[in-house]
C-alpha cells in the first residue's frame, strides 16, 4: 500500500487552470428553459462553482446558459454541469465564451490572483 503523501499531489487539483474565490450574483437557464438564480463562489478560466438558490432539479451534463457578474463585470457563458456536491453546489465547465468575455475573464482572473492564492494550493 502506498503512503497517503504519494497520492495527495495527484488528488489536489485536476483543473487545467487555477481557481480563485470570488462572489457575485448569477442567473442561469437549464437546457434553455428554467431560469434559476444563485451566486458564484469561485472561478477559473475553464469553469466555476455555483451555489444555486434552489438545490434540486440538476443533473450531470445539464447545459446551462450562465449570466453572472464578478467585481462589477458582467459575463455570459455556455456551460455544462460536471459535478453536483451533496450540499447542492454545482461545478460547471465553460464550453463557450465570446472572445471579448474570454479576454475579460483572463483580466478578472489576473486581478483575483493578486488578491489571494489559488484555491487548493494550501493542501
Amino acid at each position: 500500500m502506498r503512503p497517503l503523501k504519494s497520492i495527495l499531489p495527484r488528488l489536489r487539483e485536476r483543473r487545467r487552470s487555477p481557481r480563485y474565490a470570488c462572489a457575485g450574483p448569477i442567473d442561469f437557464r437549464i437546457q434553455g428553459w428554467y431560469l434559476r438564480r444563485g451566486r458564484i463562489l469561485n472561478l477559473c478560466l475553464d469553469g466555476c462553482l455555483i451555489e444555486p438558490q434552489l438545490n434540486t432539479g440538476y443533473l450531470i451534463d445539464d447545459q446551462l446558459d450562465l449570466r453572472f457578474e464578478v467585481n462589477g463585470q458582467p459575463f455570459r457563458a455556455q456551460c455544462v454541469v460536471r459535478r453536483i456536491e451533496s450540499t447542492g453546489l454545482l461545478g460547471v465547465e465553460i464550453l463557450h465564451l465570446s472572445d471579448r468575455n474570454r479576454r475579460h475573464l483572463r483580466e478578472l482572473i489576473a486581478e483575483l490572483a493578486t488578491l489571494s492564492p489559488p484555491i487548493g494550493e494550501h493542501l
